[in-house]
């Protein structure tokens, strides 16, 4: 589904400690440079006639001297902001790579050149190419996840907010020890983008004392396109995220912060990618904790076998134009082809291979480098990165998503009475590339049969279908494996519906909800959120803090529990209730995690029976 400081002595743009994470694997495209000088002696304008910022001359920025920064690249320049009494500085769209454009379309990131001048970070960025969603035109609820700045390639850049405290403690002779959290969006690595309103972190800065950065990484075909060649490797959004996390702790300290004090979150996708950061050996070491808001690399939707990446792939290519028969014959002319094809072509053409609810076509590639094993083998094997984490799941995942592609089924404002027949239907269209016999588990599970015939519970059983299988049974899993691991392991669980929610009241606690929170929204008093809500956001945003700070989210364990396997014990977030659950959806998790794999592993021998209760019967007899 989604902004330093004193000059100081830099080190020289090839240090030998500045070792670029990722390169393209082959010739960098020679282009001119994204950031051009301004040689004007006026500073009226902070853009080039293309948009971008533009890198001004040392004379005509003095007065702000208090806001530059010399990063490993060049000097950028800020500006200041206040939230609730604290103030903040910012730096918005800084590069961390060259535009992925031409030749490096499809290609792992390149390290932006080091620039002369100071850049001028007042602007937020481009959003990455992507599509809108336009299902409800005009409607808050979804529009704030679509990208409020211009859609482009050029997107690779990355933004900060330092609370002018920390900013000020990094001079030439200390170093800064700010502690760091680091923003993933999410959008099922098809659309989202750092620049969005909700992801603001100027209140959660300033009111915990925490740098706060964010950064763009490509989606969709431009980042996931696989074909198993350097021109194409897939993966190429990780190997963003992966570069700009390596950018941030090379340059960090200019900014006040620690590099070994950095802790990555995100949500949806976002926590799928910190989630895959965290098992990579291209990426594991870069951060010491992470947070993961409703997503995990385990889930059916944030992982391809290299297989189906591939066939998705080479049906792109065919789709644009170009020849997919050539691939592995004269696979740099199907390259140039692939180049070749407008941006917004390719944008909308990779959705032909949609395949239904959360079947998106672009997802990180099991292709034996960043993801080395399919993420379960390595879940279950252990020898991945020992950080601590936060994980946590909403009370009501699944309801976005079964309106937007049931929308014939479900009403945006009001609760639908939906038939047996229909759920049947549903059941059946959402699972259909699996067998009889496990599509009839899965209607048993999830039957009420006191009230077989309820159109609200069946509405509400499709809602619970769709959130266990997507999101917090794959959530549980993860945060089991790892706590079996020996890692410390906290969960929260989400359950406050907001005063402000302006959809049906009938989808809950939805997906992404508690950005708002986490982010300190609520705290904006312009907005009408209540006494309690404004009350949660300040303790969600010390929880994950805290945590970033000091590996818990509250000193006391007693409080909040460190979770296990054994004792699956989670915090509620809510603004009238408090305490500890057990779960979350234990029987449902149990179901998928547990369950479901005996069945598809013994379905080879189980015939055709007529009714469930004996192929439970013959599964566990």
């Amino acid at each position: 589904m989604g902004p330093f400081v004193p000059y100081q002595e830099s080190r020289p743009a090839h240090h030998p400690s500045w070792k670029p994470l990722v390169l393209d694997g082959g010739q960098e495209e020679q282009q001119q440079p994204r950031i051009k000088r301004d040689d004007s002696s006026s500073s009226s304008s902070n853009h080039n006639n293309k948009g971008r910022p533009v890198v001004q001359e040392e004379h005509n920025v003095k007065d702000n001297s208090r806001l530059l920064v010399q990063t490993l690249n060049g000097l950028v320049r800020g500006t200041t902001k206040t939230a609730l009494g604290d103030t903040v500085d910012v730096f918005l769209g800084i590069p961390f790579a060259k535009p992925p454009l031409g030749n490096l379309r499809f290609k792992k990131p390149v390290p932006i050149d080091p620039w002369q001048g100071v850049y001028d970070a007042q602007h937020l960025p481009n959003s990455c190419q992507q599509e809108r969603y336009d299902v409800f035109p005009g409607f808050r609820g979804e529009e704030m996840w679509n990208p409020n700045t211009p859609i482009s390639e050029d997107c690779l850049y990355l933004n900060l907010w330092v609370p002018t405290k920390l900013r000020r403690s990094a001079t030439n002779n200390s170093h800064g020890n700010g502690t760091v959290l680091i923003w993933i969006y999410g959008g099922g690595y098809m659309s989202g983008t750092s620049t969005l309103e909700v992801y603001d972190a100027l209140i959660l800065a300033g009111t915990n004392d925490i740098i706060v950065v964010s950064f763009n990484y490509r989606v969709g075909a431009f980042g996931f396109l696989y074909l198993d060649d350097e021109d194409a490797p897939g993966n190429m959004g990780l190997y963003d995220q992966a570069l700009a996390i390596k950018w941030i702790k090379d340059n960090i300290r200019s900014f006040g912060g620690d590099p070994n004090s950095l802790t990555l979150f995100g949500e949806s996708a976002g926590a799928g990618s910190v989630s895959v950061h965290l098992l990579s050996p291209i990426s594991g070491h870069l951060a010491r904790r992470a947070i993961m808001q409703s997503g995990s690399v385990n889930a059916p939707w944030s992982y391809m076998t290299a297989e189906t990446s591939k066939r998705i792939a080479m049906a792109l290519v065919n789709d644009v134009g170009c020849n997919s028969s050539m691939v592995g014959v004269d696979t740099p002319a199907v390259m140039e082809c692939m180049r070749a094809v407008e941006a917004k072509n390719l944008s909308l053409i990779q959705w032909n291979s949609y395949w239904g609810i959360l079947g998106f076509p672009s997802a990180p590639t099991i292709d034996g480098v960043f993801l080395p094993k399919h993420p379960k083998d390595m879940l279950k094997e252990g020898g991945f990165s020992d950080a601590e984490i936060l994980v946590g799941t909403n009370q009501d995942e699944g309801t976005y998503f079964i309106l937007y592609d049931f929308i014939q089924y479900f009403k945006k404002d009001d609760p639908s009475v939906l038939e047996r027949e229909k759920f049947l239907e549903i059941i059946n269209t959402i699972f259909k590339t699996w067998s009889q016999l496990e599509r009839e588990a899965i209607i048993f599970q999830y039957t009420d049969w006191d009230h077989i015939e309820n159109g609200y519970l069946n509405q509400k059983m499709i809602g619970d279908v769709v959130g266990d299988y997507y999101f917090t049974c794959p959530t549980n899993y993860f945060a089991q494996k790892f706590a079996e691991h020996g890692t410390n392991v906290y969960y929260y669980h989400f359950t406050q519906r907001s005063s402000t929610n302006p959809w049906g009241q009938w989808m809950g606690v939805m997906h992404a909800d508690e950005v708002e929170y986490v982010f300190g929204h609520p705290l904006n008093m312009s907005r009408d959120y209540t006494t309690s809500e404004r009350e949660l956001s300040r303790r969600v945003m010390k929880y994950f803090a805290t945590f970033a700070k000091t590996g818990k989210p509250v000193a006391d364990d007693t409080l909040w529990p460190i979770y296990s396997r054994n004792e699956p014990r989670y915090f509620i977030l809510n603004g009238e209730v408090r305490g500890i659950g057990h779960g979350p959806r234990a029987t449902a998790c149990a179901f998928w995690n547990e369950f479901m794999p005996l069945i598809t592993a013994r379905q080879g021998t189980v015939y055709r029976f007529k009714s469930i209760e004996l192929i439970l019967y013959f599964i566990f007899v």
